[in-house]
């Protein structure tokens, strides 16, 4: 079992169609046809039931399935390690995390960066979508995290790397302060503590429309980051509401955290950068991005 085998039959099991993987793989259909039957012959068992209308996963080609893409993505994760010692890849980049996303998707994205690049110098800050959108159009930045969504940018280029539940930090005292989650009708009447619109207002409407049904509710105090609206609601001025991964970095006497209960959809996170800058760090760091993005 050799790896064009692999792919071919990763590619055939998730396209259930010799002809669609084929388009998949940039092959011709019969060289598909031929590593799966090579395949077959080297395990001595039928992967796939074909009948004129279906392609179908046997029993054993089930098996072979729950563990392949783990192989493939393995081999291809050394592969990448092997070229990158051989680049001996060095520069440095300039990095910016969101302010609401200090752990989680993007420190995982980092972390493998510095793994497989521990010769590029990293120069990491924490900023608002806004001001991190305005650093790169400027130069100053090459690439950085930011809530999504945001207005066109078409200088920039930007996908969503990964999404971050939505959690209220509520006086311990609260009547509902009790409760395992919360829905957005509990908070009817409510006063919240937010944060300024200009500081990233494609994930500001974001929030009123999916948690709000787009009605802003009473606002008591806007507080220009997380720890200000946490201490606000420590000494009772309402309720605020984060992400899980800034919540989790924060615990102050007199506040709980709660979670939403679905349907209430996650806060997307994207990676954005220049699209005319060709870096070779960069290059990498968008490479990985995307990788741990499709997991």
């Amino acid at each position: 079992m050799d790896l064009r085998q692999l792919r071919a039959f990763v590619a055939v099991a998730h396209e259930r169609h010799f002809g669609r993987a084929a388009e998949r793989l940039h092959v011709a259909q019969p060289a598909v046809s031929q590593q799966i039957r090579t395949l077959e012959a080297d395990l001595g068992t039928r992967l796939f039931d074909r009948t004129s209308r279906s392609v179908e996963l046997t029993p054993a080609g089930r098996t072979l399935l729950a563990g392949a893409p783990d192989i493939l993505e393995r081999m291809a994760q050394l592969a990448e390690a092997t070229r990158a010692t051989a680049r001996r890849l060095r520069g440095e980049l300039r990095l910016n995390y969101a302010r609401t996303a200090p752990v989680g998707v993007s420190t995982d994205i980092v972390e493998e960066f510095r793994r497989l690049h521990p010769e590029v110098t990293l120069l990491t800050d924490t900023a608002t979508t806004a001001g991190s959108l305005a650093r790169l159009r400027d130069g100053a930045l090459d690439a950085a995290f930011v809530r999504l969504p945001v207005a066109d940018q078409p200088e920039l280029t930007i996908f969503e790397v990964g999404r971050d539940p939505l959690v209220a930090a509520l006086p311990a005292r609260h009547r509902l302060a009790r409760r395992g989650t919360l829905s957005p009708s509990d908070l009817r009447g409510e006063r919240l503590v937010f944060w300024p619109r200009t500081q990233g207002p494609g994930f500001h409407d974001w929030i009123v429309e999916h948690l709000f049904s787009g009605k802003m509710p009473d606002v008591a105090r806007v507080e220009p980051d997380t720890e200000q609206m946490v201490r606000a609601v420590a000494h009772g001025e309402g309720y605020a509401v984060t992400t899980a991964a800034r919540a989790s970095m924060l615990s102050m006497r007199g506040v709980v955290f709660k979670a939403f209960a679905d349907p209430i959809p996650a806060a997307p996170l994207g990676l954005a950068w220049r699209s005319a800058e060709t870096s070779a760090p960069l290059r990498q760091l968008v490479a990985i991005a995307r990788r741990l993005a499709r997991k």
